[in-house]
This record gives C-alpha cells, structure tokens and sequence, in this order.
C-alpha cells in the first residue's frame, strides 16, 4: 500500500497546468566557519555564525501541459536549485510548487545510482524510484539497455563506469519511464557527440508527442531548437520568461556583463558609456583576419575604443565562451596593465595575445571595458567576435594536449590507408631507428 502510493505520488495527475510555481523562495545558510562537533560547541558554547542566503527569491511561472521550456542563467543563478525544487528533492522554504503528471528527472551525475550495484541493477532501482513496476521495467529493459550503450558493462558495478556511462544509463531510464514531465540538467554535455544528438532527438519526439520538457542547459543553441521558451533567472529572481530567441539574447547580454545589470546602447552593446568600442577583430600572428583556425592557433584580438568621457584609467578585456559556456577570461589589469589616462575623445587600440588550446568547435568572444577593478563595465559588445576550430587529425576531446607518440622499441609502420577505430594519427619516420608519432 506505501509503495502504491508512492507511486500515485510520483505519477500525479494530468489535468490543469504541468508546472505551477508560485513566490517561491529557496534558502541555504552559508557558514562564516566550519560547524564543529558536539564536543567543540559544548566547550565553545556557542552556536556557528551563519548568514542566510537566498538560492531563489519570488520565482513564479505556469507551465503548460506539452510545453519545451529552457533555463539558462549564470552558474549560480539558481537553475539545479529550481530543478530539484521541481524535482521534489528541496521543500520550497516560501511559496507554492504543484506538479501534475509522472516526473523523471536527471539532476546531475551519479543522482539515484548506487555505485555498488550493477548496470542491471541499478536499471530496477532506479526505475522503481520513478513509479514503475518490474514487469514494465522488464518490458523496456532492452530499450533502456540498447539506448545507454552499456550492455557489455551491465553485471559491472556502476562505480566503474565513466561518466559518460553514467549518464548514458542514467538518461535511458529516465526518458523509457515515458514521463509527463521530463527534468533534465546540464548533465548531457558530459556524454559525447554522438549520445548528445540521440538525446535531443529523444527530447524531440517527447516534445512531439505532447510531453512537458523542463532543461537546464547553456548550449543555446539546443535551448532555440528545443525550447519553445526560456527562463532566465540572475541571481536567484527570474529576469524574463519568454520566446526562446529572445531568452537567448538576454542571457548572452548578462554574461556580456559579466552578471552585473548595465544599460543598453542603440548598437547593443552595455555599460556605462563612459568608453566606446569602436571596431574588434581577431587575426593571426601575421595580422590577418581570421574566422576559422587549427587547435593551438595563436591568434590576437584586437580592441579599439575611445574615451567618451576623461578616464584616469580602465581596463580591457575578453570573455571566450563555448556552446557549453565560459571557457576564459582576461583582463589587461590582471595581468598589471592599465590603459589610461585617456582624456574625452582620445582612441586606443589594445591586443590581446592567446592560443586557442581547444579542439573542434564554435568558439565567440566578448570585449570587455572596465574600471581598473573590473567591477563597473564601461561598455561591452556580447558575442562581437566567433570563430571555428576545425578538426584535426590525431585526437579527440576538449582540450588539445599537443599529444606525442613514439615507438620505443620494436619496429613502427606508417597507418596511410589503413581504416582505424578513431583518427589517423600523422606519421614521422625519425632518421635513426625510432620513429615518432604526433597526435593532435
């Protein structure tokens, strides 16, 4: 009887709005000090100092039954905290939350797997946890097995699995439940490309057939192709909830800002307009424009601005973002250069020297004029420059490594037209004995 009302309470009900979230309000208590033990406090006689902190301040939206909606903010803007208040996992501490229909959810890395447990038998738990019977998990166990990808691994415990298989699996139960409602988290950026691509096209056809689709995610791009709306929350409170498209902007304006509200210009750019920014290109090493380069380039990107106002000092920087979000940033006064003083109407043109250690990818870049502190933006341009980085042979992931192989002992071949199960490395025959492989 518990564990059927258990299931009554997961599954909810379908009728009126999926989603209702009314002032809600979530609150974490942030310690001046690390909280001693029982026997520290009694000898202390004095509780912790503490200061409250508001995770989430008056949040209200509806979602509609069949909707795709985004969340995107800042890290720390309150996006995971407002999932697992959708989730059931946090009580709201102010406010209302009423979910109606069956909820799956993927928070975040490793939530509801036991690490000692197997594949297979995480596959039961996990699909208990979220309402289903053991004939219905036997009936979809194949499916959930073929989608994750792990059916070599399944009598291994989980603790063994990378982290890609860990949301792999996790996923494929989530989405086989054949939820109302699906909660997904910034966890599918860990899976590779190929698991990415199924699982938009998963949520997809969920979105298709009329189900509610709540995720967490700073690929914007994913977000316009899936979501019918965004959320963008800045520092706990909701700042706008809307059309997709323009979610997008306004989240791509407040990391131009660096988080912090500015005013915005008939040319789009914000800031205090003390400063203007006049015209930003990348080039190369040889200063030639460039759009498109190899794995550890380096390339410069060039600032010019003028004074609007007399500046004692300011500072110029750059923030690099990925589809997956920030990945750098740097300003001149970081590194002990100031740009001043530049009385009102003068120019200067400042360049920033980088090496793009990453892979494949879309790449933009946002210039940045600040005070000498970098905490009041003179003016920022979101997005002004993008670039690519194409493939290259040897390698794969993230970051480029500048990986090098060789033979040590024992003969070495070159691999030209031989098919193998990822790049072709680039061959080197060394004029002595060894020879030497470069990947990347």
């Amino acid at each position: 009887m518990v564990l059927d009302s258990l299931r009554d309470f997961i599954r909810g009900d379908t009728d009126g709005p999926a989603i209702q979230v009314e002032g809600l309000t979530e609150r974490f208590r942030l310690y001046k000090e690390r909280p001693g033990g029982i026997k520290e406090r009694l000898t202390r006689f004095r509780r912790p100092e503490y200061e409250d902190f508001e995770a989430l301040s008056d949040v209200t939206f509806v979602i509609e039954q069949g909707e795709s909606v985004g969340i995107i903010g800042h890290n720390g803007s309150g996006k995971s905290t407002l999932l697992k208040v959708l989730a059931r996992i946090l009580p709201p501490d102010e406010g209302r939350v009423e979910i109606n229909g069956r909820v799956a959810s993927l928070l975040e890395l490793g939530a509801g797997m036991h690490g000692d447990l197997s594949g297979r038998e995480n596959v039961y738990l996990n699909g208990a946890i979220l309402g289903l019977t053991r004939s219905e998990i036997d009936e979809r166990f194949d499916d959930i097995v073929d989608f994750a990808g792990v059916r070599p691994f399944l009598d291994t415990a989980v603790r063994n699995y990378s982290s890609g298989m860990y949301v792999r699996l996790g996923f494929a139960i989530a989405i086989n439940v054949d939820p109302d409602i699906l909660l997904v988290d910034e966890v599918l950026s860990v899976g590779d490309a190929q698991f990415q691509e199924r699982s938009l096209q998963r949520m997809a056809d969920f979105k298709e057939r009329g189900k509610t689709i709540v995720v967490v995610s700073h690929d914007l791009n994913a977000i316009e192709d899936l979501c019918d709306r965004t959320i963008v929350l800045h520092r706990g409170k909701l700042v706008f909830d809307g059309p997709a498209g323009e979610g997008a902007t306004q989240y791509a304006q407040l990391m131009g800002t660096g988080g912090t509200e500015g005013v915005r210009h008939d040319d789009g750019s914000y800031g205090s307009g003390h400063v203007r920014i006049d015209d930003v290109i990348l080039v190369d090493t040889h200063g030639t424009r460039v759009t498109s380069v190899m794995p550890s380039t380096q390339m410069r990107l060039r600032v010019r601005l003028t004074a609007r106002q007399d500046i004692d000092a300011c500072s110029v920087g750059a923030i690099v973002r990925g589809t997956s979000g920030d990945l750098y940033e740097v300003h001149t006064t970081w590194q002990g250069l100031g740009v001043g003083p530049l009385p009102a109407g003068a120019t200067a043109v400042v360049d920033i020297s980088f090496t793009a250690h990453v892979l494949a990818g879309r790449f933009w870049i946002t210039p940045v004029v600040t005070d000498p502190g970098v905490r009041e933006q003179h003016a920022v341009v979101p997005d002004a420059i993008e670039f690519e980085v194409r493939p290259a042979p040897g390698g794969v992931g993230i970051v480029d490594m500048v990986a090098a192989t060789s033979v040590f002992e024992g003969p070495a071949l070159r691999l030209g037209g031989i098919e193998t199960t990822g790049p072709l490395p680039i061959v080197r025959a060394d004029t002595d004995d060894d020879s030497e492989t470069r990947a990347g």
